[in-house]
């Protein structure tokens, strides 16, 4: 396809289709347009970077922590350091944190409507922000596209877990009957989900085995814990919006106690996985932690339910589950 200038105009002109590609005085000032109904650069770089921000103000930190789970599956999987594991390592660690934030980001996409009704939330809720919805949803598939790209390139059955967190994360935010609205089994989501996540690190390194998923367990039912405190957290909002979770349908109260009952669940796993040599020796002390952990939630449950005492407490079990993976990482120096 031809294409010529007129000089008069100043504008280059398709040929045969008659339309004006670019203009010289839009080229010096920055703003390209290349096509009627193709947003300029300048346009998509803005409405990107408005996308970045909202993630980094709302959901980078979490998307973050939760590495934690692949990081420790990798290093108990038998990675080591090195040049031959960098770029597996990379890419693990990549196309995690990308399917990390799509589940997130989906989560926001589909309760947009009910965050609007939450003064908490209203406010950081992506429209409020400028962003559309189908800047979203294209941002969405984007990093889907990526992870699973990053997946491939290790291996099958990376592509397999991976495959299936996307699935889990899809059913807590759409489905009626195994997600967020449904009692017990959203806690069964995240408890698949949070063994699935640490196993996706484990078998990049190692093959799947009887230990492997004995210590995927583990990271299960502190996900799924964390979860239910969150129930708690959110239990006005959730009420006000008719979602079913355990702390709407069951109580506050009970909601918490099964949230410590997980909670100890894990930690006398880790204990008795390190009692029988699976893990090391050194995490025996997670008994000790449990302890501590208990404490704190007795302590929480004296402040009364509300907001403040479910972010007093999840910032203390994070702090001792975050000292369990420190002691997990130590104990394979030694």
């Amino acid at each position: 396809m031809r294409r010529t200038f007129t000089a008069w105009s100043h504008i280059y002109f398709d040929e045969v289709t008659k339309v004006p590609l670019c203009s010289p005085t839009s080229v010096r000032s920055g703003r390209w347009s290349i096509l009627p109904g193709v947003m300029n650069l300048e346009s998509v770089l803005k409405k990107q970077a408005r996308i970045a921000n909202y993630f980094l103000a709302t959901r980078a930190l979490e998307v973050a922590v939760l590495q934690a789970s692949p990081i420790l599956g990798c290093w108990l999987g038998g990675a080591e350091l090195n040049r031959s594991t960098f770029v597996p390592l990379s890419l693990l660690l990549f196309g995690s944190f990308s399917l990390t934030a799509h589940i997130f980001l989906l989560n926001d996409l589909v309760e947009l409507e009910n965050d609007s009704r939450d003064e908490r939330r209203a406010e950081r809720a992506f429209p409020r922000q400028g962003i559309a919805r189908v800047e979203v949803i294209f941002v969405l598939f984007a990093l889907l596209l990526v992870a699973f790209a990053a997946f491939i390139a290790i291996g099958g059955r990376t592509l397999s877990l991976g495959s299936a967190i996307a699935v889990l994360g899809l059913l807590y935010s759409c489905s009626q009957g195994f997600g967020k609205r449904a009692p017990i089994m959203g806690s069964v989501n995240h408890l698949l989900g949070g063994a699935l996540h640490f196993l996706l690190g484990y078998t990049a390194f190692h093959s799947l085995d009887t230990n492997g998923l004995l210590i995927s367990l583990f990271f299960g039912l502190v996900f799924a814990g964390g979860h239910l405190n969150q129930e708690v957290r959110d239990f006005d909002t959730d009420l006000l919006n008719g979602i079913r979770t355990n702390a709407v349908v069951y109580g506050r109260r009970e909601a918490f106690y099964a949230s410590i009952f997980l909670f100890s669940a894990a930690y006398f796993i880790i204990f008795g996985l390190a009692a029988f040599g699976i893990l090391p020796k050194l995490l025996i002390l997670s008994l000790a932690v449990w302890a501590v952990h208990i404490a704190w939630s007795l302590q929480a449950l004296r402040r009364g339910f509300g907001l403040e005492m479910t972010l007093w407490i999840q910032r203390r079990y994070r702090f001792l589950f975050a000292l369990i993976g420190a002691m997990i990482l130590i104990a394979r120096l030694l």
